[in-house]
């Protein structure tokens, strides 16, 4: 890309960048490097810090000017993030959570791919799953592209709350995130964005969704009874797509089964979880098994019927290492 052609993005599509945060002081710093290390940079970057107790506002502070901070009493991400989108002062706008990372150049594709889409209103892409993040990228590289809409949604989360690339203006229309609900708050908002606007997604790994131990410490069954919540939600807004509900509870039962496993070491859970995705719809699976899910399964099984240490382990052992 030329620098006329970076200037001229950079003026069209003027992204206010979102960050909610609580108590992530050891990773937000380097949330804030990969924003700023942007092939096409933001119009400004907006950090809502949601009542934190650790050292997260004198992080954020740390990059002076070039970090918008808002402080607020604790309410949630939910919150922190409508506060965020009400004060940005851009026409589009770019979500990441504190923990996670983007690749230099995830704004430069998803802007080409809204250049080369105009009937599009948002853009998502796809996780780095690998151990060599940022991965590099040709000068003149051309990443595919494709649409996705409401049903893409029905059985694997197409965007998340790292990488998705808004129309601003969609928020008066979609609604802001559902205070109310304490999970499970971006799959609401994304079901209701896509059944209003058409977007796609950047096939290229543009963010990395980063694992610790602060994790391990969510309320599973919680975030399982909220996901339940916005999947009947999904049906009752949209009776057209009712054919997909079987498809819809397995994959549900399927995200229990990865959250059993690798949250809480509960590997018997995990396995029932699996076997009942597989019974409520095969689809999910045949023809087109994935590789993926395949592996799932095994290691699965495997944990099942070995030895494992618990969660409390897990954290003790990771938290040495870092």
């Amino acid at each position: 890309m030329t620098h006329d052609q970076r200037n001229s993005r950079q003026d069209k599509y003027r992204v206010s960048v979102v960050i909610p945060n609580y108590n992530y002081a050891p990773h937000i710093g380097a949330a804030l490097d990969s924003v700023l290390a942007q092939s096409i940079q933001p119009l400004e970057i907006i950090v809502v810090d949601d009542g934190s107790t650790d050292d997260s506002i004198q992080v954020v502070r740390s990059y002076g000017d070039k970090v918008h901070l808002i402080e607020q009493k604790n309410q949630h991400v939910s919150a922190a993030r409508n506060t965020g989108i009400k004060a940005a002062t851009g026409n589009w706008i770019a979500l990441l959570d504190s923990d996670d990372l983007w690749h230099p150049r995830k704004l430069e594709f998803q802007i080409k791919a809204l250049t080369e889409n105009p009937d599009w209103a948002f853009v998502a892409s796809c996780p780095d799953e690998t151990d060599d993040f940022p991965q590099a990228f040709d000068a003149d590289l051309q990443p595919a592209t494709h649409a996705i809409d409401i049903r893409d949604f029905i059985t694997k989360n197409q965007m998340s709350s790292s990488d998705a690339l808004i129309k601003a203006s969609c928020f008066e229309k979609a609604g802001m995130f559902d205070t109310s609900l304490k999970s499970a708050e971006d799959r609401d908002m994304w079901h209701r964005l896509t059944k209003l606007y058409k977007g796609g997604q950047v096939e290229l790994p543009l963010y990395q969704y980063r694992k610790h131990p602060f994790q391990l410490n969510r309320n599973i069954e919680l975030a399982i009874e909220t996901r339940k919540t916005v999947i009947r939600r999904l049906f009752d807004n949209n009776p057209e797509l009712k054919s997909h509900k079987r498809a819809a509870w397995a994959n549900h039962h399927y995200e229990n089964a990865i959250a059993y496993r690798d949250h809480v070491n509960r590997p018997f859970s995990a396995l029932g979880s699996v076997v009942l995705s597989l019974i409520l719809h095969p689809g999910n699976y045949f023809p087109d098994i994935t590789i993926k899910r395949l592996k799932f399964l095994t290691i699965t099984l495997l944990r099942a019927c070995t030895p494992a240490k618990t969660a409390n382990q897990k954290t003790r052992h990771t938290s040495h290492g870092e």
